[in-house]
């Protein structure tokens, strides 16, 4: 363990921005532990965290256009294989409603998804980058600051709890639409045997 702490060390701040864009670009791996640690290595106080925390979470951001990119492009393919109506409609939804979901699911471990539906709703780019900005730079800063102040082992029931955090939102999103939708195909139904 000691060894693994001293490599990152060594990779100094420029390990932390790697780790920050392997995650961002959606490939699987513990950017968040990462950023955790980090801050409970780095020898930086108060606004020098803050200035970390903006300076990961823009290239955070930056690379998030990966996965936004390939949802942007899978959105004429979905359309020629699902019923293109209803995804229309979905996208609509989400350009409405769906923005500052951006910005409120980067802590969970939902986030990244989120950027490929950002792309397959076609959301204007800059508003894609600044809602991600909004919701990574007091996430990245948070972590940074939890990380300086407390224990590897704290840092770890950190996780732990984001993750599960993460897992009942999710849960519940979709609950939420499946209950919408049951909702929305019996007025459907009911309109279609009164007319």
């Amino acid at each position: 363990m000691r060894l693994a702490l001293d490599f990152l060390e060594l990779c100094g701040i420029y390990g932390l921005f790697i780790a920050t864009a392997i995650e961002a670009s959606s490939l699987p791996f513990p950017g968040a532990l990462f950023v955790l640690v980090y801050g409970y290595l780095m020898h930086y106080e108060g606004w020098q965290l803050v200035l970390l925390g903006a300076a990961n979470g823009i290239v955070y951001t930056v690379f998030t256009l990966i996965p936004y990119g390939i949802g942007y492009r899978l959105e004429k393919f979905s359309k020629k294989k699902f019923d293109a109506d209803k995804i229309e409609k979905a996208q609509r939804w989400f350009r409405k409603y769906g923005e500052w979901s951006i910005a409120l699911s980067r802590p969970l471990s939902i986030g990244n998804y989120i950027s490929y539906m950002s792309g397959i709703s076609k959301i204007k780019p800059w508003r894609f980058l600044l809602f991600t900005f909004l919701g990574t730079f007091p996430w990245n800063t948070l972590l940074l600051f939890l990380g300086h102040s407390g224990s590897l082992s704290s840092i770890q029931h950190v996780l732990d709890f984001m993750t599960k955090f993460g897992y009942v939102i999710m849960s519940l999103v979709v609950v939420g639409l499946a209950v919408w939708y049951f909702i929305y195909r019996n007025k459907q139904k009911q309109r279609s045997e009164k007319g």
